[in-house]
C-alpha cells in the first residue's frame, strides 16, 4: 500500500500509547474498576507497540477482527490481570467494544472528512496533530464518559435495594442495600472496597475479632470508622471480598441498613 502521508514511527507509537491510556481508563469507568496507573501505563505501551500494523499491507476483514481481538486480550491481560475466567472475558469485551467503537468513528471520519495527515489501516489510526490537540480532545472524551457513566449509576442504582448477607463469628446477618457510587472507601491494608453498615443490625451481639479503625472523609467532617474482615458476604446471589464497616450515625432509611459501590455488582 503506498500512503499519500508520511508516518513518524515515534508519532504513531505515542499517539496509540496515549489514546490506549484513556481507553484503558474508559473501560475501567464503564465496568466501575480501578486500574492501577503503572499497570495502565503498561497497557498503554503494549497499545502503542501494536499500532505497528498500520505499517502491514491491508489485512483481510476477518484476519484484521482477529488481529483485534488478539491484541484487546492481550491489553486488558495487562491493564486488569487474568483473576477469574468469567472478569477477564468481560474486560476484554468492553474493552474490545470501546476500540471497535473508536475505530468505527476514526474511519468515518478518514472516509467522509479526510483531514490532512491522517492515515488509516487495519484499524489503527495515525493523525498528524499538535499534541495539545491530542490532549484536549482525549481529555474530553474520557469526560464525557465518567459523566455519562456517573448519571447511569444514579439513574439505575438510586431507588433500586439489594439484598446483602454476611457471616461472622457463627453469625449470618441479612440487610437491605444500596448501590451508591459515592461509597468509594477502600481498605488501604488490604485494598477491598467497605459496604458500610447501621450499627443496628447486629443487634446486642457486634463483632469482637479482629476490628481495627479505618480513617475516612465526608463532605463535612472527617473520622475513623470500625472495620472487620466478615467471613463470607454475598450480595444477591454474588460471592463478594469486601470489608464490612460500622457506621456511628443511622443509615437506615426506608428499610435500607446499608451502602455499598456499584462496582461489586460487576
Amino acid at each position: 500500500m503506498v500512503y499519500p502521508n508520511i508516518i513518524y514511527i515515534d508519532t504513531l507509537i505515542i499517539i496509540n500509547l496515549y489514546v490506549n491510556f484513556f481507553l484503558l481508563k474508559a473501560c475501567g469507568v464503564i465496568l466501575h474498576r480501578r486500574i492501577g496507573t503503572a499497570r495502565c501505563i503498561w497497557g498503554a505501551v503494549a497499545g502503542g507497540a501494536s499500532s505497528l500494523v498500520i505499517l502491514f499491507p491491508a489485512l483481510p476483514a476477518f484476519m484484521n477482527v482477529l488481529v483485534k481481538i488478539a491484541i484487546g486480550a492481550a491489553i486488558v491481560l495487562i491493564a486488569f490481570g487474568l483473576g477469574s475466567f468469567r472478569a477477564f472475558l468481560k474486560n476484554a469485551l468492553v474493552f474490545i467494544v470501546i476500540n471497535i467503537i473508536f475505530a468505527g468513528f476514526m474511519l468515518i471520519l478518514h472516509l467522509f472528512a479526510s483531514p490532512p495527515g491522517m492515515v488509516y489501516n487495519n484499524g489503527v489510526v495515525y493523525l498528524d496533530i499538535s499534541f495539545l490537540a491530542l490532549v484536549i480532545s482525549t481529555a474530553a472524551a474520557y469526560f464525557l464518559i465518567r459523566t455519562m457513566r456517573y448519571f447511569l449509576d444514579v439513574k439505575f442504582n438510586a431507588e433500586k435495594v439489594y439484598n446483602v448477607t454476611f457471616e461472622y463469628e457463627g453469625r449470618s446477618v441479612s440487610l437491605s442495600a444500596f448501590a451508591d457510587s459515592g461509597n468509594t472507601l477502600t481498605d488501604f491494608f488490604t485494598g477491598k472496597p467497605v459496604i458500610i453498615c447501621d450499627r443496628s443490625v447486629f443487634g446486642e451481639n457486634p463483632p469482637r475479632k479482629g476490628i481495627r479503625l479505618l480513617p475516612y472523609n465526608t463532605v463535612s467532617s472527617s473520622d475513623l470508622l470500625p472495620v472487620f474482615k466478615p467471613d463470607s458476604v454475598k450480595i444477591g446471589e454474588k460471592n463478594v471480598d469486601i470489608m464490612i464497616g460500622i457506621s456511628k450515625t443511622a443509615i437506615n432509611k426506608n428499610g435500607v441498613n446499608a451502602i455499598f459501590n456499584p462496582k461489586l455488582l460487576i
